[in-house]
């Protein structure tokens, strides 16, 4: 009987020291969750650079017409991203993928932490009712902005975009907006900046936009000969949705995962 009573008493601690230890192990789970990392340093640059107010009040205008700055949107993580509308090789692959960032980020009810901003370098045709037409065929819903060609020497300069003006191929591209041939092309840097909510800016990329997945039907229709093959063949080393999302992720403290719906 008391060996019995032994035998019983043994289970039951074995049982509370397995319980014990489970707890346990819940709660250093939870003590080292903590918030999403800095993404790797193979992805891109981070940092804490202060921008200058030149920089930061630079007027944009948007594809509503709207004037405004980088500072307008002060207290959210900005993405800024360069492209122009008439490109039709590697912007309409970024345009994808942010599509994707903004649908994911929606998901993750964390759209009004972040302000996505495609930043023309083709200010000479880029004008508010172009950008519009791009944000309705396209389905872009964040800002598109123009600004005049000394506003985007500026901003360029300090975030480093390259861009240059350069002859149209032959046969040109077609104009989508007017249906003409193209008389030039930009020639331009790829990836995008990330500033914090305080204005400070925190991450850069030159990595040129690693598209995966079904395209808008629109932005098929945009790429070229070199921007098919692009799709079909992107680059290894290029920023997905993904890589997008950790590193904004990082800024909001929050994780923020590709959504697939």
């Amino acid at each position: 009987m008391i060996a019995g009573l032994h035998k019983r008493i043994r289970t039951l601690e074995s049982r509370r020291r397995t319980c014990t230890l489970g707890l346990l192990a819940l709660v250093a789970a939870a003590c080292s969750s903590g918030p999403p990392g800095p993404p790797p340093a193979s992805a891109g640059t981070t940092e804490a650079r202060a921008i200058p107010a030149t920089i930061s009040h630079e007027p944009l205008e948007n594809q509503y017409g709207k004037a405004v700055t980088l500072a307008s949107f002060r207290g959210k993580t900005v993405m800024v991203v360069p492209f122009l509308t008439l490109c039709t090789d590697i912007c309409p692959l970024t345009t994808g993928n942010l599509l994707q960032v903004e649908q994911s980020l929606r998901a993750a009810h964390a759209a009004d932490k972040v302000q996505i901003i495609e930043l023309s370098v083709d200010p000479g045709r880029d004008n508010p009712a172009r950008l519009a037409a791009y944000a309705h065929l396209t389905t872009a819903d964040w800002e598109l902005v123009t600004e005049t060609p000394a506003a985007l020497k500026s901003v360029a300069q300090f975030f480093g975009f390259v861009y240059q003006k350069v002859p149209e191929g032959n046969p040109p591209s077609i104009d989508w907006l007017t249906g003409k041939p193209l008389t030039y092309d930009i020639d331009h840097s790829d990836g995008y900046v990330l500033i914090g909510p305080t204005g400070v800016q925190r991450y850069s990329t030159g990595a040129a936009p690693n598209f995966r997945g079904k395209l808008n039907p629109k932005l098929h229709t945009f790429l070229d000969d070199q921007g098919l093959d692009h799709l079909a063949h992107p680059p290894q080393t290029g920023w997905t949705p993904a890589t997008a999302l950790t590193s904004l992720s990082w800024l909001l403290g929050q994780s923020v995962s590709v959504h697939s719906g």
